[in-house]
């Protein structure tokens, strides 16, 4: 049985990484630049193996995954389609990525802290998220 810390943390995952694939599938159709569209699709994978990850952990404890809310990615595609209406360059878009993949560590982090359970596989999920989406910075810091 895991707390509902655990729970939280593992949700968040969830919310990070479907937030990550619906952000990278909008902007995708706006990018022009080869190497830069090849990154997000091998970002769009790993994100989705990492959601995958969180699902069965929960789905092991009986616990459905929350879906995501309609009005966050309304929000989302309405953010996207308004900072990209009148500048739809690698640069501005790698910038776009790079302050999602910012915030998406930050909630995390706001997460991981609350869960008590330090050494728990939801706090590692959570953590290899947080690795890989500064490793997304790094990478997207490229086309700037």
């Amino acid at each position: 049985m895991i707390s509902n810390e655990e729970v939280d943390v593992l949700h968040e995952t969830c919310r990070n990484t479907r937030m990550a694939l619906d952000s990278i599938h909008t902007v995708l159709n706006k990018v022009y630049d080869e190497d830069f569209a090849y990154d997000l699709n091998c970002q769009a994978n790993k994100y989705r193996e990492l959601e995958r990850k969180a699902e069965r952990a929960m789905m092991r404890e009986g616990i459905l995954p929350r879906e995501g809310s309609k009005l966050e990615k309304a929000m989302l595609w309405s953010s996207i389609q308004a900072n990209t209406l009148l500048n739809t360059s690698t640069a501005h878009v790698a910038d776009m990525m790079i302050q999602g993949n910012t915030r998406g560590i930050t909630e995390l982090m706001k997460a991981t802290h609350n869960n008590k359970v330090k050494n728990s596989y939801a706090n590692e999920l959570a953590n290899e998220l947080m690795d890989f989406e500064e490793k997304n910075i790094e990478k997207l810091k490229c086309y700037l």
